[in-house]
């Protein structure tokens, strides 16, 4: 008797959680953190590059992982570009772009079962930039080209030779994350050189405009539907070889979802 009278209790306490707290009981569990060459969130993969991707799902007690492949203009709900199925709760696989055209992909981990069925929320997404600066090239959102040359160069006389000796040019931060309406301040970056004007160019939405000095600021979209990625470039005026990029993760998740990749 008292054996029915705790299993009572016990369904008693478990239909009051339910009623309370259905979300949190029903909800699934989230897939671990994923990463590529070591890295997560923007990974830059040069042309027939090898790219590892590494994977704990153990403590969610996942036994496999199902990969999703998407170009970066698609939606989530349209058929992949392709798809990988491995088995195991932790491993390091290889993925091959080889079969892809140069573009900006997404890439959507989850853990599943046996048939690649979900049985947990994806891992943060991966914005894979697959072939360097020309993944952007297929890309073909509005253009903006900042013209003019900051006024801290008006008086710069000082030739730089690129033969033979290791420089170039750099954005600096190289990538950043932020929420729309925000702003955020590049510079130039030069290395093994003289500084020399530059022509500012951002892929994307959202507007670049010339700041103090040789710094320009992107301002993001103030509206925006989920999470979106631009990119600002840099050319050397008098090397137009040398050139330099930033990416932009636009996105609503909350600061606290940004700090953990959740987004």
């Amino acid at each position: 008797m008292s054996m029915m009278r705790a299993m009572k209790r016990i369904g008693l306490l478990l239909t009051v959680l339910l009623f309370l707290f259905p979300e949190g009981v029903l909800a699934q569990p989230k897939t671990p953190l994923v990463l590529i060459n070591r890295k997560f969130r923007l990974v830059e993969l040069a042309r027939s590059q090898r790219a590892t991707l590494t994977y704990d799902i153990s403590s969610i007690g996942g036994q496999h992982l199902a990969v999703s492949v998407y170009r970066h203009d698609q939606t989530l709900n349209e058929e992949p570009l392709k798809k990988w199925l491995f088995h195991g709760s932790r491993g390091s696989e290889r993925l091959s772009f080889d079969d892809l055209p140069l573009a900006v992909y997404t890439l959507v981990a989850y853990a599943s079962d046996e048939n690649g069925s979900a049985v947990a929320q994806a891992a943060p997404l991966i914005h894979v930039e697959y072939g360097g600066w020309r993944a952007w090239e297929a890309f073909k959102p509005p253009v903006e080209t900042v013209e003019e040359q900051p006024e801290a160069f008006k008086d710069v006389s000082v030739a730089t030779s690129t033969r033979n000796v290791d420089v170039g040019i750099a954005i600096s931060p190289q990538a950043v994350v932020i929420k729309p309406g925000g702003t955020v301040e590049f510079k130039p970056a030069f290395r093994n050189m003289e500084p020399e004007p530059v022509t500012w160019k951002l892929v994307g939405d959202g507007k670049l405009t010339k700041g103090e000095g040789d710094r320009y600021i992107y301002t993001a979209p103030k509206t925006q539907l989920g999470t979106k990625l631009f990119r600002i470039e840099i050319q050397s005026s008098a090397h137009p070889d040398l050139s330099g990029a930033a990416t932009v993760l636009v996105t609503n998740a909350s600061q606290d979802q940004i700090e953990r990749g959740q987004f």
